[in-house]
């Protein structure tokens, strides 16, 4: 570990206001609000299908991640003597793997298997060794953590990839549902034991937004078939009316759920990801939108 430590102070050695604040936005990038708005753009106004895919292998990656986290239990560098750490707030659990890591290479990973462009893939995977380095450079994370968001993130994304397509191909969606199943019986193991980790808030948010996401996806399959092509007013529309409604899902729903937070929580992020991928369609189905 202690070269891990010297690493990390040899990364803050170049400190200074500029390069705090670009990795401030980077590591930005790798959060829930930018993934909400470009999931927003990508199954309302750009490409549903690959709103579907790299949602759904998006999503079980982020699941997976606390999951792993609550199984080993690693320390952060935050409180380290000689490590600076900025944007605590966001450093919320345990360290290994990193999620902010995993979620943005999960993200650019399906970008770039779905698009298969030299110049997508180049900008993918500058932007997920960005946000790596972001976390070694603010201090939240040790190197290990940042490898193993890489590996955990590319081996999960190239085998839920997989599975997508075939499932898509063949018609057989039980797939899908099948590799939510172990992290719902994780979800549901605190419930019997009483112990809740840090951790766990996170596999709370990931498993309902996929439960909402999947269930949305296949009643917009079956029953809208929303066309995303239309003209640019009506994408501002759509933009506007539908992030102001995941706002008051996101925010709103915890005043009117105040039972059990784990259950609230679960219900209130499973309405979410419905809105986003069968609420929000035959919303804007309804107003020619």
């Amino acid at each position: 570990m202690d070269w891990q430590i010297e690493l990390l102070k040899t990364i803050q050695t170049f400190k200074n206001p500029f390069l705090d604040g670009f990795f401030q936005m980077i590591t930005i990038t790798a959060e829930e609000t930018f993934f909400i708005v470009v999931a927003a753009w990508f199954l309302w106004c750009y490409n549903k299908r690959a709103g579907y895919r790299i949602g759904f292998a998006f999503l079980t990656s982020t699941i997976l991640n606390p999951f792993l986290k609550n199984l080993f239990q690693f320390n952060r560098p935050i409180g380290v003597e000689g490590v600076e750490s900025m944007r605590t707030q966001t450093a919320t659990g345990s360290s290994f793997p990193s999620g902010h890591t995993q979620g943005a290479t999960s993200f650019w990973m399906g970008i770039l298997l779905y698009f298969k462009n030299k110049w997508i893939t180049l900008f993918s995977v500058m932007m997920f060794l960005l946000v790596g380095f972001s976390r070694l450079y603010l201090g939240v994370h040790w190197l290990t953590d940042i490898l193993g968001g890489f590996f955990f993130a590319i081996v999960w994304v190239l085998f839920v990839t997989y599975l997508f397509d075939y499932s898509v191909k063949k018609g057989r969606f039980l797939y899908l549902w099948l590799v939510l199943v172990p992290f719902f019986i994780a979800y549901l193991i605190p419930f019997f034991t009483g112990t809740i980790s840090s951790d766990d808030h996170s596999l709370i948010v990931s498993l309902g937004t996929a439960i909402g996401f999947l269930s949305g996806y296949m009643f917009e399959s079956k029953y809208i078939n929303f066309d995303v092509k239309s003209k640019v007013y009506k994408h501002l529309i759509k933009l506007l009316l539908g992030i102001a409604v995941t706002l008051l899902i996101k925010v709103g729903f915890k005043y009117i759920l105040p039972f059990n937070p784990r259950i609230a929580d679960l219900i209130r992020y499973t309405c979410l990801g419905f809105w986003l991928t069968g609420g929000a369609p035959w919303v804007f189905k309804q107003f020619n939108l």
